[in-house]
């Protein structure tokens, strides 16, 4: 299953700090599987980099995003992608971006624990929080 990942679901996994962590821990133990392709984009590993930066020091940090390079994918986005995301008329910019990104890139879902991206899903391309993605996956 093709899963965007956002930055928040990222820095729950490393920084070791959701409330369901044994939940996102088994989410990354199947991207590690490989019964999850995993992506991001650019600005998802900047974004974690920043925070976990604030959090670790440089050389963990560098292990991280090291990390991040190997389990994930990237996405490319371009100018088309911002101008779909304005028509979205969605609050959060960024998660329009990654949402147009993703779509264009046929993702079938987006992983995150943002309540307010959580509002662009729909049959198309469903945006669900980590629990909601673990119910859709086959289990072991």
């Amino acid at each position: 299953m093709k899963i965007f990942f956002d930055v928040n679901v990222i820095l729950d996994f490393f920084l070791e700090r959701s409330p369901i962590q044994p939940l996102i821990n088994q989410l990354f133990e199947k991207l590690e599987g490989g019964q999850i392709q995993g992506f991001i984009s650019i600005s998802v590993i900047q974004t974690c980099i920043y925070y976990l930066a604030q959090a670790k020091d440089y050389e963990t940090t560098k292990g991280i995003a090291r990390v991040c390079c190997q389990i994930f994918d990237f996405l490319d986005g371009d100018k088309l992608d911002v101008i779909n995301a304005l028509e979205l008329d969605h609050l959060d910019i960024e998660d329009s971006i990654h949402y147009s990104i993703c779509k264009y890139h046929q993702i079938e879902a987006i992983v995150t624990s943002d309540k307010d991206f959580l509002k662009l899903s729909n049959n198309y391309l469903p945006v669900l929080t980590p629990e909601e993605l673990s119910r859709k996956l086959p289990s072991d």
